[in-house]
């Protein structure tokens, strides 16, 4: 077994794992409600879409997503979930009928995303200022990817270290 090989492949991973959880989830999750902005508007095109993925060795699971506009912005407001195997988000069906019967709607987004076709939704509330969708709703997914490819990062670079300074013992031959 070539362990230095491997090492230097845990080194790689262990980067790569931690540049992906600050490029990826960071910016979700390290989110201030200070430096979101609202958008007031009737919900436009509102509808929930589940997509089917394949992934790598052929296994598949169900994404679901929840798309809808407002009139006064050119935005489109997008909610994804990975449901694995089941082909019904019940969540984002009861937000769906939620949107439909309030039909003027709060969205808050970051301010620097003011400008993006699809921003990150950090909450939404109804026309009585209800909140349909929670800050830490937006975030509790972040959270969890974060952590897992920050740890990944760690064991990888761990692995890496531990093998290039652990001390080899003497071996005297007679």
């Amino acid at each position: 077994m070539n362990k230095p090989y491997y090492a230097k492949k845990g080194l790689f991973v262990g980067i790569t794992s931690i540049l992906c959880a600050f490029y990826f989830f960071a910016p979700t999750l390290f989110t201030c409600k200070s430096s979101l902005i609202e958008h007031h508007g009737y919900v436009e095109n509102l509808n929930t879409f589940y997509t089917e993925v394949e992934h790598w060795r052929g296994s598949k699971s169900t994404k679901s997503e929840l798309k809808f506009s407002l009139n006064s912005t050119h935005s489109f407001y997008v909610l994804m979930k990975n449901i694995g195997q089941s082909g019904y988000n019940k969540r984002f069906e009861t937000l769906e009928k939620q949107l439909r019967k309030s039909k003027t709607v709060t969205v808050w987004i970051k301010e620097s995303q003011n400008e993006e076709y699809k921003p990150t939704v950090f909450q939404i509330a109804d026309i009585n200022g209800n909140i349909l969708y929670d800050f830490k709703e937006s975030k509790s997914l972040s959270k969890f990817g974060f952590l897992i490819s920050f740890g990944l990062g760690i064991f990888g670079i761990g692995l890496y270290l531990i093998h290039k300074y652990k001390k080899k013992p003497n071996r005297k031959t007679a």
